[in-house]
Formats: structure tokens, sequence, C-alpha cells
């Protein structure tokens, strides 16, 4: 799960410009404020009850930081997370669909149990019928049984739309609470 750096602490909101954008109605870095505040607050105080998140915008901007410092506090609170990035999960699931053994078979079963899944990256993975139906399974099934999922992605809703179908998209606006981050590639800016 990342490199161990990924705390609240190490989060750096000096690396969002500070200017006023009248694109955004505000700059970078106060957005990523609130960005910052609810997902520290999501951390200290997640229980069962909790909402889900998508996690939207460029790459570089801090979305999978702040995903592996939502994972380490919730874990480090008792409750079961699930960190994979996108490619990963459908990997297992790709694994379970063709296992002879229970074991295999079992490869996937953890998406759907535990209290915290967290999918980082989802629309790096080929997106495959089989990508669709299984995300929808797991976004539905994890509705329908109230576990809470975090989902990452570099993908606007109206390309997650037209990637993964409108449905897809109609449950998780309808269900996550949806948190995009603004700001300039910070791993460029960090060179």
């Amino acid at each position: 799960l990342g490199s161990g750096k990924e705390s609240f602490e190490h989060f750096r909101l000096d690396l969002y410009p500070a200017e006023y954008d009248p694109k955004l109605g505000a700059s970078p870095r106060k957005l990523m404020q609130y960005v910052y505040n609810n997902a520290l607050h999501y951390a200290r105080t997640f229980t069962l009850e909790s909402g889900s998140i998508l996690m939207i915008g460029a790459t570089g901007l801090g979305k999978t930081f702040l995903s592996a410092c939502i994972a380490r506090t919730v874990a480090d609170r008792g409750y079961s997370v699930l960190y994979s990035t996108a490619m990963q999960l459908f990997s297992d699931f790709e694994t379970a669909k063709f296992a002879r053994s229970t074991e295999s078979a079992d490869a996937s079963r953890k998406y759907f149990t535990c209290d915290l899944l967290i999918i980082d990256d989802l629309g790096t993975e080929l997106t495959t019928e089989f990508v669709r139906s299984a995300f929808y399974q797991i976004v539905n099934t994890r509705l329908m049984t109230n576990k809470k999922t975090i989902i990452s992605t570099n993908l606007s809703p109206a390309e997650l739309s037209r990637r993964y179908g409108a449905n897809i998209l109609s449950r998780i606006e309808g269900a996550y609470r949806i948190l995009p981050f603004f700001g300039d590639d910070i791993r460029k800016q960090k060179k």
C-alpha cells in the first residue's frame, strides 16, 4: 500500500496554486483544502454507515495519496480495508471466473466483504464487456449490502458513462460523494 509516507500530515496543500482561477471560482488550493478536509473527516469518523466517495481529476493531483491516507486511518481504527488498483481487481475477477479451485474463486470474494474497498485508477484497465459487468457487479452489490467504496479515476463523469454505461454512472452519482481534484500535476512539480 504505497510507500508508507501516505499520512494526512504529509499531504502538501502548498503544491496547489493559491491564485484565484475564474474558471473554478476559487483557487485550486482552496478547493483542495475542501477535498482534504472531507477525506480527513471521512477517515477519522468512518463507520459502517459512512458513505462512498468518487475522486475525480487529472493525473498527479493526489487522488492515490489521499486514498492511501484514508485506507491507513480507517484500517488503524479496526475496519477491514482492501486497497486495489482497478487492473488488479479486474485481474482477480478474471482469475475467479476461470478458476477450477475454491481458493481462486475466493480471489474476488474479498472485494464484496471488506468494510471499505478502495479502487484506485479506474479507467487504466482495458475496458471489456467482462470488466463492465464486473464493475457493475461490485458497485451494485456493495451498495445493496451497504458496504462502502472509494473509487479514484482520471475520467470525467461523461467518460465514465461512455466507458462503463449510464446505469453505473447513475448509481455512483446517486450514492457517492464526488470529490473533484484540481491543480497541476504534483509529480512534475516535485522533480
